[in-house]
């Protein structure tokens, strides 16, 4: 039996501050609201994924700490198979201070990552279990753990298929993330990562540059999230562009973690672009309906009801 998505990347412990005005240098600002709660981009999008019913299971390492055994309880609670992530003694977990500051017509956000466990190049991890999947999410800042998944050869499983997010991507040198991104099956990021990886200044010009390169490459196609003007999926053979679902905008911390779960869920069933890009844009949406990147999360109930009718009704 080959399973439906295994993940390998990052969960972090998010604390969050919430504030009218960010300060300037020498200012200061009142917190008006401050929690916590189990984050990380990769621990997001499975927890998203779980919440669709889907079968997910999870390869990360967190601390030998308080805030570790909360993150795999978490995901454990939510229906992931948490098995594989291992706790590191004598090391903090991952973990965050997020800065939510403005109204609500717009909020910003800021963040500390205070860098912790995390899955690296010489972890012994389960290649074959992993492998096991329809779909891998490889979500690592870690360039040389991502190059050894990459460098899998294709004959060891040729049905599983790789699923890349730009996030970590950027960091790298210019030109060599670029040649990461289109390594993966299918890989999925924001505008502000297309630009930084493609080296360009525009939309048009990154997507020129995208449609040229993806006809030589592993990568056949590229979702790109565009926040409230939507989504675009880019191929070699053309662009599909699909608008954003009105939603209440409170917070969007997780918002392309949770678009890249919508992207999951549609190619698990076999959906075209159009269609992964509406379920992507809704659960994308609806996880900004309140504060952090998890308690927004919609069930499938939910993100049915908001393709159907056009919106969501609570």
């Amino acid at each position: 039996m080959r399973h439906a998505v295994a993940a390998l990347g990052l969960l972090s412990w998010d604390r969050f501050l919430v504030t009218a005005t960010y300060p300037g240098l020498g200012e200061y600002t009142i917190v008006r609201d401050r929690f916590e709660q189990a984050g990380g981009t990769t621990g997001n999008t499975c927890e998203a994924l779980a919440r669709l019913g889907l079968s997910v299971t999870v390869a990360s390492a967190v601390g030998d700490d308080d805030e570790g055994r909360h993150l795999i309880d978490t995901l454990r609670h939510a229906g992931c198979d948490t098995t594989h992530i291992t706790t590191r003694q004598q090391q903090p977990s991952d973990s965050g201070v997020i800065v939510i500051s403005g109204e609500d017509s717009s909020r910003d956000r800021t963040i500390f990552w205070i860098q912790g466990a995390r899955p690296v190049m010489g972890d012994v991890l389960p290649v074959d279990e992993l492998l096991n999947h329809q779909w891998i999410l490889l979500d690592v800042d870690d360039p040389r753990l991502r190059h050894f998944f990459l460098e899998l050869p294709s004959h060891r499983s040729p049905r599983t298929k790789l699923f890349g997010t730009m996030t970590y991507l950027v960091e790298m040198p210019l030109g060599e993330g670029w040649r990461h991104a289109l390594r993966h099956d299918v890989t999925v990021g924001n505008v502000r990562e297309l630009l930084t990886l493609t080296g360009t200044s525009t939309l048009d010009d990154a997507i020129a540059m995208a449609r040229s390169d993806l006809v030589a490459s592993a990568c056949r196609v590229l979702y790109i999230s565009l926040g409230r003007a939507g989504s675009i999926a880019i191929r070699s053979t053309g662009v599909i562009e699909q608008p954003a679902w009105q939603v209440d905008v409170i917070d969007t911390t997780g918002a392309g973690d949770a678009f890249a779960a919508g992207c999951l869920w549609g190619l698990l069933e076999h959906r075209d672009d159009e269609e992964i890009l509406r379920r992507a844009n809704a659960l994308g949406g609806l996880v900004c309906r309140a504060f952090g990147a998890r308690a927004g999360l919609p069930s499938e109930h939910e993100v049915d009801e908001l393709l159907l009718h056009g919106t969501f009704r609570s």
